[in-house]
């Protein structure tokens, strides 16, 4: 099995997905950062972090994202692309 590592540019290239991601919820939704941290029950810093590329989302926060905008992981992170 070959298991590839995760890069720098990796990393930058996730947080930038879901920077959009999170972009394209807030405008759809109408929400600002503030109703979809507490929708995703997160703490508004930790979105905050994520969102500004300064901490990488685990699944399980991409997750609760996804569940709060009311789709499934795989769509929250299409809008990303």
């Amino acid at each position: 099995m070959n298991i590839k590592k995760t890069t720098n540019q990796d990393n930058k290239d996730l947080s930038a997905s879901v920077k959009k991601s999170i972009d394209h919820f807030l405008w759809e939704l109408r929400w600002n950062q503030s109703k979809l941290a507490m929708s995703a029950g997160l703490d508004i810093s930790t979105l905050s972090l994520i969102y500004n590329g300064h901490r990488l989302p685990s699944l399980g926060t991409v997750e609760r994202l996804a569940d709060a905008c009311g789709v499934k992981v795989s769509e929250f992170l299409a809008f990303g692309e």
